[in-house]
């Protein structure tokens, strides 16, 4: 059995993409509830400035919406609507840097805290420099919406840094004209061509000379180091979280107790209450959380009874996995497997 590369599966990926996506389909009318049905993370999650998603999760989540908003441009229809600071931290980093170049330094040395889904990069080319886009992993499905989001949203961030008069030279895409393709010229006001090597979003090099009519030295200054101190603190905390919650998926449907785990891990209870208080998340949540995604996604298997799920995640009692269900999600085991059903009917 072909094995899953763990950075499919790991849930690092701010909510800050989807979080525009579903913003963007509420704007458009539609209802976009059931997006995260059955995929252990709910929609109260995704408002947490704090929530984390894997990329299976994340790609779901876009082909869902995708299906929902068939005929749409959605990609472009969500990336135009966000803002630099859509993506936290980092974009107030960047309005607050001297010049264009250097909060485009900063946006590409702190991706992985922006909440893509691509790998970006940047590009000497003959007529310009350009902001390159590509895939983390090979995914047809949602590879045009991925780029469409970022180039659409690196509009509205050219915008915001060099004023409305802003308009990249040309943009290249490392993929076939979609149905809509006449949406792109209407987007970027320049030069769009399909079928090429790479995905290049093109500006001329004096726009990356430019300063910042928002920079703020000693503001950009406490940004950077809040941000050096919290990515630092989010690794040795992703470290301890991550390490227990290997062993409780190894043993889910044991009784697993604090205790049992501390010694599994070679630390003392207290020990591991502490790293874990310090991580600002206790045992219970990390249980209650590993739990709770494991029965969302069993719930998806018509075949597997509530006894059953119970059992598989730990309870005894299913009664009582009942009660925990409910406290999760706000819907019971029977309510939420009918919804999975009526969504992607066997």
């Amino acid at each position: 059995m072909k094995s899953v590369d763990a950075r499919y599966v790991t849930a690092n990926i701010p909510a800050f993409l989807i979080r525009s996506l579903i913003a963007t389909l509420q704007d458009l009318g539609l209802n976009p509830s059931r997006l995260t049905v059955g995929l252990g993370v709910t929609m109260e999650d995704l408002a947490d400035p704090a929530c984390r998603i894997s990329f299976r999760q994340g790609r779901e989540i876009v082909v869902r919406a995708l299906a929902m908003a068939k005929g749409r441009a959605l990609g472009l229809e969500t990336g135009i609507r966000e803002k630099i600071t859509s993506v936290g931290l980092v974009g107030y980093a960047m309005l607050t840097a001297a010049t264009v170049e250097d909060a485009v330094r900063i946006g590409l040395d702190l991706q992985k805290d922006t909440g893509s889904m691509l790998e970006f990069d940047t590009k000497d080319m003959a007529d310009g420099l350009a902001y390159t886009a590509a895939s983390r992993f090979h995914d047809p499905e949602i590879y045009a919406f991925l780029v469409e989001e970022a180039f659409a949203s690196f509009m509205g961030i050219g915008r915001e840094l060099a004023g409305e008069g802003f308009r990249p030279l040309r943009v290249d895409l490392a993929y076939p004209p979609p149905p809509h393709a006449a949406d792109y010229r209407r987007i970027f006001g320049c030069e769009i061509r399909f079928g090429q090597l790479e995905n290049a979003f093109v500006c001329e090099r004096s726009f990356y000379r430019m300063p910042l009519p928002t920079a703020d030295p000693f503001s950009h200054r406490q940004l950077l180091e809040f941000l050096a101190y919290s990515r630092q603190r989010s690794r040795v905390a992703v470290e301890i979280i991550e390490a227990v919650e290997r062993v409780l998926r190894h043993k889910l449907s044991e009784r697993n107790h604090i205790t049992d785990v501390a010694r599994e891990l070679g630390m003392s209870e207290r020990s591991l209450r502490r790293r874990l208080a310090e991580s600002s998340v206790s045992f219970q949540e990390l249980l209650d959380g590993i739990r709770k995604a494991r029965a969302l996604e069993l719930l998806a298997n018509p075949a597997m009874t509530v006894e059953q799920i119970a059992h598989a995640v730990g309870f005894t009692d299913p009664h009582n996995f009942r009660r925990a269900f409910r406290r999760w999600t706000g819907a019971t085991p029977g309510a939420m497997r009918a919804d999975v059903a009526k969504i992607w009917p066997k």
